[in-house]
């Protein structure tokens, strides 16, 4: 968009902000005027089973169709308290984490959904807190949920540690999935699959991070066709940006493109990261959640290279931000924010959800979800299917909750979006890492000045601090686009793209889009 039409576009969606303001009473705070709105604009939540979604200590959550019935469950990690497995049966939500051998006990850090077998169901991987009688765990997924298998000691990935951000990718582009873990204690550790054996390949990769690694996102930052790493880093250690060289190693080139944050103090430090297209390029960005000011890393496009962008209200300043995700909870097709914190020496600090308005972020959360206490793992998923996304918020406090948001998004604005299950050509889950980019030619130009659209989403690899979702890319759809394009770019022997053309969305309002892939020969 270029900038005057940006101007224009912002100055009305201010004036209408204000317009609103003067017409509410003068009591109401702003918090209450953004959650009364019916207006696609300003978010409508509301807590969806809080009978069931209700016991404190939760620390981190991840969402993935566990038993392959076509909707999404939901794993929670817990300290004090056994995990919990939360089926969903047409958007009704039942724990049979003990039924299944998943009612972990241990303090958990860090879960990851991914089909590391190529079986077609999610296997899940379960990282722990620093206890040398624990260890992490590799289940393995027996007949589409029926039950769960610790095979760790097996594969040699029985390792205890203060484990947070796992990633199930395909870091060598062979077609299976390998896994990241990050650690907090010791170095980070990579291992690859062979032919459904694990190996650790820590050391010949050279992307054994030594500093104190809590959060991680891997993405084809230089679109050569594999996928890098960023590593947020705690304590005042410099964060990582690990270069995936194509020949199964990897360069540190952090400090090089000045993205590395170096000379914080001890207290200070890069936590959650979020992966995605913010300000609508077409390539994919850094959101860095911190102790101290968060920011965003803007990627150059056409080059290796991030410009630092202070791109909304409440970024700057003193901050203990943990988790941050990215998702169009509107459906207006540009990706907003949710910001989870942790109370420290700010009183009772909120967490946060900005809007995104053309690349400019707004705080605009509404009193329900004013989380106050250590909200860490947060991720977006449209659950129910209607087409919105809703929100999971573990907050480990102990006077918080875990919580499931519904996303109560007008009818008339749900219908404005597509999603996308991205599979193998067996119609397996194995893409983490992919990334799609939709686009249009024509943009209701009489209505919004603007020749066209693109926008791209990254296939989950695992944010919102230690969480992470094998769930279907969701876009939100600008009003006035009827046809889109979709490119998918993923990683097998180098790059592939398979496009699809002139698609008619509407078509897909209430059910998910598959795209199978098929490598070229």
């Amino acid at each position: 968009m270029n900038k005057l039409n940006q101007t224009r576009h912002m100055n009305l969606w201010f004036m209408g902000f204000y317009l609103l303001l003067v017409a509410c009473s003068s009591s109401d705070t702003a918090h209450d005027i953004v959650s009364k709105t019916q207006d696609p604009v300003f978010p409508n939540f509301s807590r969806h089973q809080p009978e069931v979604f209700s016991d404190d200590g939760a620390q981190t959550n991840a969402w993935g169709d566990y038993d392959s019935d076509g909707d999404l469950d939901l794993y929670v990690g817990f300290r004090g308290r056994a995990n919990r497995l939360y089926q969903n049966t047409d958007g009704v939500f039942t724990d049979i984490a003990s039924q299944v051998g998943l009612a972990d006990e241990e303090e958990t850090r860090a879960v990851a959904w991914g089909d590391y077998d190529s079986d077609g169901d999610l296997d899940l991987y379960v990282g722990f807190t620093a206890d040398p009688t624990t260890h992490n765990k590799l289940y393995e997924n027996q007949n589409n949920g029926e039950y769960f298998t610790d095979i760790a000691y097996s594969q040699g990935m029985n390792r205890s540690g203060t484990t947070r951000q796992p990633s199930f990718i395909d870091y060598d582009g062979d077609g299976d999935l390998d896994l990241f873990v990050a650690f907090r204690d010791q170095s980070n550790r990579l291992y690859r699959n062979d032919l459904q054996a694990f190996i650790d390949v820590t050391d010949i990769s050279g992307i054994g991070d030594p500093r104190r690694t809590v959060g991680a996102a891997w993405f084809d930052a230089d679109n050569d066709g594999d996928l890098d790493l960023f590593t947020a880093n705690q304590n005042g250690d410099e964060d990582g940006f690990y270069l995936n060289l194509g020949n199964g190693s990897f360069e540190d080139v952090g400090a090089d493109l000045g993205i590395n944050q170096p000379g914080r103090t001890a207290t200070q430090g890069s936590v959650g990261v979020a992966v995605g297209d913010y300000d609508n390029d077409g390539d994919l960005d850094l959101y860095v959640a911190s102790y101290g000011p968060d920011l965003i890393w803007e990627n150059q496009n056409d080059t290796l290279g991030f410009v630092k962008r202070s791109s909304g209200e409440g970024f700057d300043g003193d901050h203990h931000s943990v988790a941050a995700t990215f998702a169009d909870y509107d459906n207006d097709g540009w990706l907003d924010l949710y910001v989870g914190t942790f109370i420290s020496t700010i009183a009772e600090e909120p967490d946060y959800l900005f809007k995104n308005v053309y690349g400019d972020f707004h705080i605009v959360t509404p009193s329900l979800l004013l989380e106050k206490g250590t909200s860490h793992g947060i991720a977006w998923a449209d659950y129910d299917g209607d087409g919105d996304v809703d929100l999971a918020v573990a907050n480990n406090h102990l006077e918080g909750t875990h919580t499931l948001y519904r996303n109560e998004l007008s009818p008339e604005r749900t219908g404005n979006s597509l999603q996308l299950a991205i599979l193998d050509n067996q119609g397996h889950w194995t893409r983490a890492g992919a990334t799609v980019t939709l686009s249009a030619s024509t943009w209701n130009d009489s209505m919004e000045g603007q020749p066209g659209y693109v926008s791209s989403r990254v296939v989950d690899t695992g944010g919102g601090y230690s969480s992470q979702g094998a769930t279907p890319v969701h876009f939100g759809i600008p009003s006035g686009i009827e046809l889109v394009d979709l490119t998918v770019r993923w990683y097998e022997d180098g790059m592939q793209i398979q496009t699809v053309s002139n698609l008619d969305h509407s078509l897909y309002a209430d059910r998910i889009f598959e795209i199978r892939l098929h490598p070229t020969p």
